[in-house]
């Protein structure tokens, strides 16, 4: 429904819902925050800087290289391409800040055991949350976070593919594409990933290089592919 409303009301309802995110995870922190010890860091940098590059590529893949797929909506479908630049870097660290806050609520109250052994350390820690055995079992709150999350993230990829799609067929609407992509997308989140096991195997392995090659790898090559169209324009 949101693609087929366009991208003005997906902008919009992000304006509001974005407003909901931070109010819960400001919730979160607060609640989180008595829980804190400082000794679940310590020592801090005992790995040498080869691992902990290794170790963070994943987290610096989902925060930083996945945001490259919003180049695919603006600065195409705005008319302000400089706030559009600024609001885009702008939104890319504060996402940073939120893993960064995040990680170091996990690390810090669950240990560094438990945040290594559970698949979501995150909602491990909302379980964590008892302020004067009353306000207690709140995992919902991550859940909600989670929702508004993963629900734009959708949105604007499977804006993205619908449109891009129509351009390729040369289509004046792209709206017809929508249901029979969306019945392929509904097939798809049920054949991907048959269990746990295996969303763990592609997480670790095929999606960095995924990543990668679709954030880093094919915009560089648009970059050096508009240089040498830009040096024949000049000549001719």
């Amino acid at each position: 429904m949101a693609v087929r409303l366009g991208i003005e009301t997906i902008a919009r309802s992000a304006e509001i819902f974005i407003g909901v995110f931070f109010l819960l995870f400001i919730i979160l922190v607060v609640f989180i925050a008595p829980d804190i010890e400082f000794e679940n860091i310590q020592p801090v940098f005992e790995a040498d800087i080869k691992s902990l590059a290794q170790s963070s590529l994943s987290l610096i893949i989902v925060s930083s290289v996945n945001a490259v797929s919003l180049l695919m909506i603006f600065p195409a479908f705005i008319n302000q391409p400089k706030s559009a630049k600024k609001s885009f870097l702008f939104g890319n660290l504060i996402g940073g800040l939120v893993m960064i806050i995040l990680t170091f609520l996990c690390i810090s109250v669950l240990g560094v055991d438990l945040t290594a052994r559970q698949e979501f350390p995150g909602y491990g820690l909302a379980k964590m949350i008892n302020i004067g055995n009353f306000i207690n079992r709140v995992e919902a709150l991550m859940a909600a976070l989670w929702i508004i999350c993963l629900y734009f993230k959708m949105v604007l990829y499977f804006y993205a593919s619908v449109y891009g799609l129509a351009q390729i067929l040369n289509l004046k609407d792209y709206r017809p594409l929508t249901y029979p992509l969306g019945m392929i997308a509904i097939v798809l989140s049920l054949v991907v990933f048959p269990n746990v096991m295996e969303q763990q195997k592609f997480d670790t392995t095929i999606s960095k290089y995924l990543s990668l090659t679709i954030g880093i790898l094919l915009p560089l090559l648009m970059v050096i592919v508009y240089a040498i169209r830009k040096k024949q324009w000049k000549k001719s």
